[in-house]
């Protein structure tokens, strides 16, 4: 947490008090994410509802000691949030109070129930589902013999509205039965719980920077050569059997990978807070 003191005085600008915290000019951590920080603080606490509009860039960079090019960076970030949407010859607005965020660490095949739980509505483009025989990297990763027989989920899935991510799932055939009925904005996870008697406990996931290809670029509504995020997951059920694995492309201009970090009790150390990661 970017270190930040109260010396500033009170400041109401249109009615908008804003945060009265300086910016750590000795820390590492950038100014723009600093303030952007501050002013995410200020939507997500409800204290700026939706519609208020924020302070302008001349007004924010006068009172914060920053330049205009710092101030836009913060509000661009914001933008990219959701929480604000900037419109031309107006000034920039709070559009929401909700992250757009996924938890990596949940153990839902997808974002869905961490975003649902956000209160965000998950929709999907459901390009294939049906039997396979298995790739080889899903074949190792689900432990089953080179060619085997199984299941494909491949998905372009939105968060109110806007494409954030494709998917694409590979199932053992145990859970071919469970999934070939999958809707496709249902959770996956939930439906082999419900349908298959397969409870998904816990699994190894793991996150790369990546490049748009033209494919890429095509489905999550990009353009070729933008960065994108990559996340591989192998996920097991209570026996620790792998029952599915997944290669899923962020869109992190629309979504937020957060990371929640908490120390070893084992050693007699106190956890620290839940630290969130953004990956920008």
């Amino acid at each position: 947490m970017t270190n930040l003191t109260s010396e500033l005085p009170d400041a109401t600008i249109d009615g908008v008090k804003l945060p009265d915290a300086t910016i750590d000019r000795a820390s590492p951590v950038p100014f723009y994410f600093q303030l952007a920080q501050l002013l995410e603080e200020e939507i997500v606490g409800g204290r700026w509802e939706p519609g208020t509009r924020v302070p302008s860039e001349a007004e924010l960079g006068s009172f914060y000691g920053l330049s205009r090019t710092t101030i836009r960076q913060a509000l661009a970030r914001l933008e990219q949030e959701g929480l604000v949407s900037r419109e031309k010859g107006r000034g920039t607005f709070v559009s929401s109070s909700r992250l757009r965020s996924w938890l990596i660490q949940s153990t839902e095949g997808f974002f869905h129930g961490e975003v649902v739980r956000a209160g965000l509505a998950v929709t999907s483009q459901m390009l294939n589902l049906k039997r396979v025989a298995l790739p080889l990297w899903a074949c190792d990763a689900l432990q089953v013999p080179s060619g085997a027989e199984g299941v494909v989920v491949e998905r372009v899935r939105s968060v109110d509205g806007l494409v954030a991510l494709y998917v694409i799932n590979y199932l053992p055939d145990i859970a071919a039965e469970a999934v070939l009925g999958l809707d496709p904005d249902e959770s996956l996870y939930q439906r082999l719980a419900e349908h298959g008697g397969i409870s998904v406990v816990g699994g190894n996931r793991s996150i790369e920077a990546v490049i748009a290809g033209a494919r890429l670029a095509e489905l999550l509504e990009v353009d070729a050569g933008a960065a994108l995020a990559l996340i591989e997951s192998v996920s097991c059920d209570l026996t620790g059997r792998p029952v599915d694995c997944y290669r899923a492309w962020l869109r992190t201009d629309r979504m937020r990978i957060d990371i929640q970090v908490t120390a070893d009790r084992s050693n007699d150390v106190q956890p620290p807070d839940l630290v969130s990661l953004e990956l920008r």
